[in-house]
C-alpha cells in the first residue's frame, strides 16, 4: 500500500502538504482486518488513529444492537485517542477486507519531538473535526456531548 496515497484521501488530512502526509506515512503503520473481524471492540484501550485506506467498517454499539454507522475510503477514527487516554465506545466490525494506516499514541508522541509543526497541525485538525462534530450532533446526543465537555472544565469558569 502508498500510506501516502491512502493518507492523501483522508478529509482530516485534506490541508495537509505532500511533506506533511510523507511525514505522517512514516510514523503511520500499515494494518489489514479481513472481512467479517473486529478492528477494534467497544471497551478496549484507544490509542490510535485509523485511517480507512480501502473498504469499509461499520460501527456497533458496545451491547451490539444496531449499526450507528460506517465509515470508508478517506474516512478516520480514533482521533481522540491521540489526545486523551480513553477506551473505544464503539466496535468497528469489518464488512470486507478493509486496510488501514494507524498511528499510534507513541508514534504521535515521537512526531511532536522530531515534527512539531506537522504534529500541531495534526491536533488542530483534530480538534476542529471534533467541535464540527459537536455542532453538528442533534438533540439528546448534542447535550450529552456539551455536558462531558462541561464537566470537565476546572470549577470556578
Amino acid at each position: 500500500m502508498d500510506k501516502s496515497a491512502a493518507l492523501r484521501a483522508a478529509t482530516l488530512l485534506r490541508d495537509f502538504t505532500d511533506v506533511g502526509l510523507r511525514i505522517i506515512a512514516d510514523f503511520g503503520v500499515e494494518r489489514a482486518v479481513g472481512r467479517g473481524t473486529l478492528a477494534f471492540r467497544a471497551g478496549d484501550p484507544s490509542d490510535t488513529l485509523s485511517f480507512i485506506a480501502r473498504g469499509t467498517l461499520q460501527l456497533v454499539p458496545r451491547d451490539g444492537g444496531s449499526p450507528l454507522g460506517e465509515v470508508t475510503a478517506g474516512d478516520a477514527v480514533g482521533g481522540l485517542a491521540l489526545l486523551v487516554d480513553g477506551e473505544h465506545v464503539l466496535s468497528a466490525l469489518a464488512m470486507d477486507d478493509v486496510e488501514l494506516v494507524e498511528l499510534t499514541k507513541s508514534a504521535f508522541e515521537e512526531m511532536k519531538k522530531t515534527h512539531p509543526r506537522t504534529a500541531l497541525k495534526l491536533t488542530l485538525n483534530l480538534a476542529q473535526d471534533l467541535a464540527e462534530r459537536l455542532r453538528e450532533a442533534k438533540g439528546p446526543l448534542r447535550e450529552f456531548l456539551v455536558w462531558q465537555v462541561s464537566k470537565r472544565q476546572p470549577e470556578g469558569r
